[in-house]
């Protein structure tokens, strides 16, 4: 999801202003900051032999940086469900993102667990939970931690 929605920025913003289109620096650095990003042809140049396998001995680090996905949200409370895919705390800065939400940092201040309860940190894989995000967010919008902004 960051991948293509970096490259969809960068295309519509060509398409839309060529002649006066810059380099952003701040999309290479988020395509810098995604894991697997190594690549090689595979089969888009035709060919199916021994060739495309990728076996070049690096060793696959997960780098955790997604933090959690966007269930809900209620514009009247601005309470956010979310399901947890990293561990996070109370505390964390994180960048808020999606095809429909430009990229914000966002200070989680308050963590409510589905009982209601207030915690202060989110460990348990697919665990739901409720922030309070002043700003619109929007259903598949995601978290992850912030390296950037």
């Amino acid at each position: 999801a960051t991948i293509t929605g970096v490259y969809r920025k960068a295309i519509d913003e060509y398409l839309n202003d060529k002649e006066n289109y810059k380099y952003n620096e701040y999309y290479e650095k988020v395509l810098r900051n995604c894991a697997n990003r190594d690549a090689i042809t595979q089969f888009f140049n035709g060919v199916n032999d021994v060739t495309t396998g990728y076996y070049n001995g690096r060793d696959e680090i997960s780098n955790q940086d997604f933090l959690g996905i966007v269930l809900d949200y209620d514009e009247k409370t601005h309470i956010a469900k979310i399901e947890e895919r990293n561990y996070f705390k109370k505390g964390d800065k994180v960048e808020i993102f999606g095809p429909n939400t430009e990229t914000f940092l966002y200070t989680i201040d308050e963590i409510i667990d589905e009982t209601g309860e207030s915690i202060d940190i989110v460990r348990h894989p697919m665990q739901i939970v409720y922030l309070k995000i002043d700003k619109k967010v929007n259903i598949y919008d995601m978290l992850r931690v912030n390296r950037i902004l």
